[in-house]
C-alpha cells in the first residue's frame, strides 16, 4: 500500500480510500480541518503551515481516483462539513454502527 506522498505526478486509480489519522504528534485529527478549508472555498496558502502540509497531502490523495473516493472520519468532525459539501455536489453516506 502506498501514502499520497508515493504517487507518481499525474497517476489515477479508480478508487481512494482516506481514513483520518492522528497527526505526527498525536495531537489532533488531520482530515476535518482541510476539510473545512473545502467546504468553505478558503485558500490553502493562507492556513498555517502544519495545516498547509496536511490539505497539500489530502489533495493529492483526493485528486487520484477516477471513479471513488472516500474520506473516512468521525461523524462529529465531519458534521458541520456536510451541508456545505453536498451544496458543492458531494454525495455524502454516513455509517452507523450496529447495535
Amino acid at each position: 500500500m502506498r501514502g499520497p506522498t508515493e504517487v507518481t505526478k499525474g497517476e489515477t486509480h479508480a478508487a481512494t480510500l482516506i481514513l483520518e489519522c492522528l497527526d505526527s504528534r498525536g495531537r489532533k485529527h488531520d482530515v476535518h480541518e482541510t476539510l473545512a478549508l473545502v467546504a468553505q472555498s478558503k485558500e490553502v496558502a493562507d492556513a498555517l503551515a502544519t495545516l498547509r502540509k496536511a490539505a497539500q497531502l489530502l489533495f493529492v490523495g483526493i485528486t487520484r481516483p477516477t471513479h471513488l473516493l472516500v474520506l473516512a472520519m468521525h461523524r462529529a468532525r465531519a458534521e458541520p462539513h456536510l451541508d456545505a459539501l453536498a451544496a458543492r455536489g458531494w454525495v455524502i453516506h454516513s455509517a452507523a454502527a450496529a447495535a
